[in-house]
């Protein structure tokens, strides 16, 4: 019983406390891709065409844009990257983007696209 009580309360405090720490940043996380301003336009880059994802937002701090790049270009099977708050992706995929923006709660409304190609 004393083995049993050496995992004491502080013990237990410390993981709910980083289990409702994840908690809160998931639900910052979420409430930030809610209320940010998505906007996907097209560039002709020499010979190629790339997708140009601009992420505006309040709490743009607070999403992860590399990580979401990382899943488009997984996605998309194309090549792609980021600067600062701009996603770049190789080829024409405006409305792919905007379907899988939506799949990683994006609100719907807030995704923007430029049907002109430049």
């Amino acid at each position: 019983m004393n083995e049993k009580s050496n995992f004491g309360s502080d013990t237990i405090d410390e993981l709910l406390s980083s289990m409702l720490g994840r908690q809160d940043q998931l639900l910052e996380e979420t409430l930030a891709k809610e209320q940010t301003i998505v906007r996907i336009r097209l560039e002709r880059r020499r010979r190629h065409i790339v997708t140009v994802i601009e992420v505006d937002g309040v709490d743009v701090k607070k999403i992860d844009i590399e990580s979401i790049a990382k899943e488009l270009k997984k996605k998309l099977a194309a090549g792609g990257t980021v600067h600062d708050n701009v996603i770049e992706i190789q080829g024409d995929h405006r409305y792919r983007v905007k379907k899988l923006l939506i799949e990683m709660g994006f609100k719907s409304d807030n995704i923007l696209i430029d049907e002109s190609t430049e």
